[in-house]
């Protein structure tokens, strides 16, 4: 199984943190007000402090986008721009931290309890490439639906390598021809995935 770096840290990172998430609030993500499809770093940056709200050029994506937050790694946030040279017009926001959810999803939530939030199972890609374990059909759920505000979640889920199940035999036969998965595989169940990242976006 060839999972990125990347996401086996993340994922071992949200397992230990567990214990703190639950004894610690989280913040609701809203689509709304700073946060909305209207937002910009002109805004973002008058409400939380220049110092909070920075620019960076990301590989990743390519383009010009706003650190909320830097420095403090359970609220960071990443928020990329429709228009990059105004900074204006949300278009995306990756969340990784601890500290907040989207409609009752957290990082590090048992992928489990991720289906029981969405009122069924879902498809994912396998975990491979950049975009392993990203969930590509809620299949009529929940979260099929645009949530308030107009935006929609995006959800990655994640496997610890370092897991004594991962990678089991049983998940290696549950993969599609496609390289999918079904959330409600018992093979994938065996691994323990966790949410590891969540997109929220804008649709234009």
């Amino acid at each position: 199984m060839s999972t990125t770096t990347a996401y086996t840290v993340l994922v071992v990172c949200c397992l230990l943190g567990m214990p703190a998430l639950a004894a610690e609030r989280t913040t609701p993500f809203k689509c709304e007000g700073q946060f909305g499809r209207n937002a910009s770093h002109a805004k973002l940056a008058a409400t939380f402090g220049a110092d909070n709200a920075v620019s960076n050029e990301d590989a990743e994506s390519d383009s010009e986008v706003t650190i909320l937050f830097p420095n403090n790694a359970a609220r960071r946030l990443k928020l990329e721009w429709n228009d990059q040279k105004s900074r204006r017009g949300l278009r995306h926001v990756t969340i990784t931290g601890l500290s907040w959810s989207v409609a009752g999803v957290v990082i590090g939530m048992p992928l489990v309890e991720l289906e029981r939030l969405n009122g069924g199972p879902f498809k994912l890609n396998y975990f491979e490439g950049d975009y392993g374990g990203a969930i590509t059909d809620w299949l009529g759920g929940r979260f099929n639906a645009p949530l308030s505000g107009g935006c929609v979640l995006g959800v990655f889920v994640g496997i610890d390598e370092r897991h004594p199940d991962a990678p089991t035999q049983a998940l290696e036969k549950e993969v599609t021809p496609e390289r999918s998965l079904l959330s409600s595989g018992a093979g994938l169940r065996a691994t323990s995935p966790v949410v590891s990242k969540m997109i929220v976006s804008f649709p234009k």
